[in-house]
């Protein structure tokens, strides 16, 4: 039979650190209770540094949304501010567009009653020279006297075979040409008959005398005699000027007739054509565009 062996007094009693209330009772932790605590504080603090850092986060949101909120409110009130002005510069637009249009409207009606009273001036300076003539192209000294000028017109008409008087001329003046050594002479007779006649037998003079056309020495000059010169009415301005454009228009295109009475112009194209009225420039260069 085998012995049962004595307990050794080395080995403790299990039964009694089992028993409650033991104070020097013991016993082993588990490994995973080991990191528990640690565990338990290190969640704790990360917790605190995340809701930190979501607290920075929204502080700097807020700030970030708070500035942008303010650069937004001042672009609106840049942007009211441009719709204003805008608004305003269309509303001085329209005022400065009415008033240009009402300014042009002036302007018009300024320029008819130029265009008008120009007319009129014209009308009344063609009267006034209704008994007048011009002889052009007079080698003149410039020392002679309306005397020696009158003497000149009687000798003329002598020439032309026309009996004129000096009681037929009313007045008579020189025009000194400038950088020129010729002048011209303006008769004005006392009726637009004589006037009409002496122009009428100087130009049969010289259809009849081709080769001994009017010139200086038909007036009694004896300075510089073979000087051609020329009678014509004593034009206007503004009739001289259509007159020369009006011959040069003959030239061009080879109008056969052109001449003036009573200070307007007149040209034609050949003996079955109409007589046009020279009235403006604009109509010369209307003619020779065709």
């Amino acid at each position: 039979m085998m012995r049962t062996p004595e307990k050794s007094n080395s080995v403790p009693d299990i039964t009694a650190l089992d028993q409650p209330g033991q104070a020097l009772s013991r016993k082993r932790r588990k490994p995973a209770d080991l990191f528990a605590l640690p565990q338990q504080e290190m969640t704790s603090d990360f917790k605190n540094e995340i809701k930190e850092l979501f607290k920075q986060f929204a502080q700097t949101q807020s700030e970030q949304v708070n500035t942008i909120l303010t650069s937004l409110n001042d672009l609106k009130q840049t942007s009211s501010n441009i719709e204003n002005t805008v608004t305003f510069l269309c509303e001085e637009n329209l005022e400065l567009k009415r008033k240009i249009e009402q300014m042009q409207m002036e302007s018009k009606k300024d320029k008819e009653e130029i265009v008008i009273l120009e007319n009129k001036l014209e009308d009344m300076q063609k009267s006034q020279r209704k008994t007048s003539i011009e002889i052009k192209n007079v080698p003149l000294k410039g020392e002679e006297t309306k005397k020696d000028l009158l003497e000149m017109i009687v000798k003329l008409s002598e020439n032309i075979n026309l009996k004129l008087v000096k009681p037929d001329v009313k007045d008579i003046i020189k025009i000194k040409k400038k950088e020129s050594t010729k002048s011209s002479i303006i008769v004005e007779f006392t009726n637009t008959f004589i006037r009409t006649d002496i122009l009428k037998c100087a130009k049969n003079y010289n259809i009849k005398n081709k080769t001994n056309k009017l010139s200086a020495k038909h007036l009694g000059l004896q300075y510089n005699p073979d000087v051609p010169i020329y009678i014509s009415e004593n034009l206007t301005p503004k009739s001289a000027r259509l007159y020369f454009l009006a011959r040069d228009l003959q030239n061009t295109k080879n109008y056969k007739y052109c001449w003036t009475n009573y200070g307007k112009v007149y040209i034609r194209l050949d003996d079955n054509s109409p007589i046009i009225t020279i009235t403006s420039e604009s109509q010369v260069h209307q003619l020779l565009s065709k």
